[in-house]
C-alpha cells in the first residue's frame, strides 16, 4: 500500500467541515492504525473501517471524537475525528487530522 497517495488536483474541491484542506490522503484501512488510535476508534459508537488524513496550513476548530461533514463533489461524508496534530516539515508547520469515515 501507498501511503502516499493523495487526492491531488481533487483537493480544491474537498471540504471538511466547510474548509478546504492543503492535501487529503485517500482513503486507507482502520488496520493501519496505530494500536492508540485503534482503541480510540473501537471505542466511539460510530462504524468506522477506514480513515484518512486531512492536512491543513492553518490549525482549525475541529475537536477530537466529534462528527464533522466531509465533501467531495457530490459525495458526502460523515467523518469523525480521531486525532488533532501539529507537524513540522521542511521548514512548514501543518495541521493534520485523521478522520475515520463512518459507515
Amino acid at each position: 500500500m501507498n501511503f502516499e497517495q493523495h487526492y491531488g488536483d481533487f483537493t480544491n474541491d474537498i471540504k471538511l467541515n466547510g474548509i478546504t484542506p492543503y492535501a487529503n490522503s485517500m482513503p486507507m484501512n482502520k488496520i493501519f492504525l496505530g494500536k492508540k488510535f485503534q482503541k480510540k476508534v473501537n471505542t466511539s459508537t460510530h462504524n468506522i473501517d477506514s480513515y484518512m488524513n486531512v492536512i491543513f496550513e492553518h490549525p482549525q476548530q475541529l475537536n477530537e471524537g466529534d462528527v464533522y461533514e466531509w465533501v467531495l463533489n457530490d459525495l458526502v461524508l460523515s467523518v469523525y475525528l480521531i486525532e488533532a496534530k501539529a507537524l513540522f516539515v521542511k521548514g512548514k508547520h501543518f495541521w493534520v487530522y485523521a478522520v475515520g469515515i463512518i459507515e
